[in-house]
Parts: C-alpha cells; structure tokens; sequence
C-alpha cells in the first residue's frame, strides 16, 4: 500500500509574462527587501529596476539587499537580516537563482527568532532550536534547477566549520513564487545545463529515497525526468527557445518544488553541497555533475530495478545481463547532449587533497543517514577521487 503526506501553502503564478502579475496580485507586506547578488546582474539585465516598478504600482515599497553570495553564507544572511530590520521592511523578495531566495528564506527566519542563524540549523552542528515564525517570503526565480521556489528549504554554508546544510522550515514556503520562463532566456549555457541537471538529479533521487511510498513523489519525478530529457538539450542549445525554457522551469521550479517538499534526496546532494561548503565559487549543479557518473556507478548494484524504472523515463532500453545500466546510459547520453559531461572539477579550484577532509564533513557531520544503501567514507572517497580531473 502506498501512503501520501503533502502540504503546500505556496502560490504559484507561472507562465511566460507572469512577472506583470506583480503589479496586481495581493502581496504579503508593504515594504519588500528585495535580495540580489553582488554582481549585479539583476539590475544590469533590468530585471530588479522592473520588479521595483511593479511593486510601487501595487503601493508596496523596496529596498535592496545585494549582498548575496553563491553559495550563501550564514554571515550573508545575518547581513540581509540587519538589512531588512534597518529599512522597516516586513516581508523578504527572493530575486534571481536559488542563492538569493535562500538567503530572503534564511533572513526571514532571523528577523523573527533570537540568536544566530546555526543555532536553528537540525543537523551537523547546529543548535537544534525550533523556529517558531519568519517573515513572508516571495520568490521571483530567473533560474529553473533548485526547486526552493515552491518548497520549505534553504541551504546555507557555515563558513567556520565548512559546513553546508539544508534549513527546512515550513515557516520559510514562499507565501507567493512568480516563475516567469522569460526571464531565464538570459541564462548562459553552461549554467542552464548545470541547473537543469540540478532538478534532474532531485527527481531521481526523490524517487530512489520514496522507496514506492508516495503516488505524488513518483508521478512528479516520472514526470521532471520525461520533460527535462526532452526539453534541457533544447534549451542548452537555444536559451531564446521559449517553449523549451517553459517546460524546463515547469519540471525544475513547480514539479520538483513540490516534490522536494514531500521527500529527501540522497548522499549525492550530500556530497555536492559539502564540495560547495569547501569550494565557494564551486556552482551547486556543476558539484552534482562532476560526481554524478562515479556516484550513480556505485549505487546501481543496490537499487538495479528503480534503475531500469528511472532508465525508462528517459527513454532508455534496459540491458540485458546489466540490471540498472539503462538509467546511467540516459544520465551520460544528457550530460553529453548537454556538454557537460567532460567538465572537471579543477575549473573550479577544487583540491584534491582535501577530499578527505570532505570525506569526514559528508559522513561524521552532516550525515547520509538517508539513503537506502549504505555507503562508506572508502566508497565517498573513491567517487571523488574518481570524478576528479
């Protein structure tokens, strides 16, 4: 028998030109702190100027944080957190990728609870205390791979102890999301496949850690894995291709947005996010690519059959004498339609001489309790050291 478990608060307004709906539909508060990135690419591309002028025709004030960081840290929060109290400001705009809506989830946890943002973080070396409120949260995503659009987490690195941990806090769902697939035409290649890979990986591993239970997490993930085998290499190759961006961001942002909220995902996120802790200007999807081929080689000897399922998703035959090798065909078959496949991890500064130390934060710190196989530090070390190059 299966069992369903699913609670969503979140308003999801979606479709190309959605964006104009800012300007009429009932926001959650009259003065918005509007987060961005340093780089300023939300005011370069026009967007930020665009979501200001929306929000003062629907009588609601801004003012701009822009000291968000890839990889979002906890003193970045705390920073938009004093931000937010210094302007008045009484509800949070996530605007741009999943960085800056993490950072407005994580700040709106502070502007309401007492402390330190790590002393709410439940695992590794977090305190464990429980958060109690936050403020509202919108997020307007320019990008389509995290799914914190449309689910109660947030992921922030430590910058002390290395650690990059999931905050999941039904108080911090968007009270509103806008995923507009036009404001994703702008996405370079490389990160368009990064991020799409992203929501991919989420779809396979909700699937692998839902064991058969929920009807919701399998029809979702069945459904991102068709769409994004479909559609990603259209819009790598043609990021003005509007109908593969639509159905890009619907898979990433809206179906597993959802389905993130209804499960976990495996030791493969585990070890992206802690690479990410270590590796700051390591991008969150090119960390689960770079390791997804050695990583997906060791676990199919333990879940073969929800292989050969996730293979035919893709369109992949099984192969016979080989259980499982239909899905790691798919997976390569992608990354290559992608041209991600060959991309090394010493791009992005990664030493390997600290893969130990990451070793020692994935498994003694953070944890994989998760999975449905267990792997040890030898295994994670191997699928390191394997993926390196």
């Amino acid at each position: 028998m299966y069992k369903i478990d699913s609670y969503s608060p979140v308003r999801v307004i979606f479709g190309p030109g959605r964006l104009e709906d800012l300007a009429t539909i009932k926001l959650p508060g009259k003065k918005a702190l509007i987060c961005v990135t340093g780089d300023q690419i939300m005011s370069k591309l026009g967007i930020q100027q665009r979501v200001i002028d929306l929000l003062k025709k629907n009588n609601v004030e801004a003012a701009v944080f822009d000291g968000v960081v890839p990889n979002p840290t906890r003193a970045s929060v705390m920073e938009a957190t004093n931000a937010a109290k210094k302007n008045g400001c009484d509800f949070f705009l996530g605007l741009g990728g999943g960085s800056s809506i993490d950072t407005a989830k994580a700040a709106a946890i502070m502007t309401k609870n007492p402390g330190d943002l790590w002393d709410y973080a439940t695992f590794g070396t977090g305190g464990k205390k429980v958060v109690t409120d936050a403020n509202p949260v919108v997020s307007i995503t320019t990008t389509a791979g995290t799914g914190t659009e449309c689910d109660p987490w947030c992921v922030i690195t430590n910058e002390e102890t290395k650690e990059k941990l999931d905050f999941g806090v039904e108080a911090v769902y968007p009270a509103i999301s806008v995923i507009d697939p036009t404001l994703m035409m702008s996405l370079p290649k490389d990160l368009t496949a990064f991020q799409g890979l992203d929501a991919l990986f989420h779809a396979v591993e909700n699937y692998i850690c839902n064991k058969g239970e929920s009807k919701l997490v399998e029809l979702y993930a069945k459904e991102a894995i068709q769409l994004l085998t479909k559609w990603l290499p259209l819009a790598v190759a043609d990021g003005n291709n509007l109908e593969a961006r639509t159905n890009v961001a619907y898979a990433a942002c809206v179906l597993e947005g959802f389905n993130q909220a209804l499960t976990f995902v495996t030791s493969h996120h585990i070890i992206g996010q802690c690479l990410g802790g270590l590796f700051p200007k390591f991008p969150h999807g090119a960390t689960l690519v770079t390791t997804a081929e050695a990583y997906y080689k060791e676990i199919k000897k333990y879940v073969p059959e929800v292989f050969d399922e996730l293979g035919s998703f893709m369109g992949e035959d099984e192969v016979a004498g080989d259980p499982g090798q239909s899905y790691i065909n798919g997976l390569v078959k992608l990354m290559d339609t992608c041209g991600v496949r060959d991309v090394g991890m010493s791009k992005f500064g990664v030493d390997p001489a600290k893969f130990p130390e990451a070793v020692d934060i994935i498994v003694d710190i953070v944890g994989i309790d998760m999975d449905r196989y267990e792997l040890s530090k030898q295994d994670i070390l191997r699928i390191l050291e394997t993926s390196y190059r």
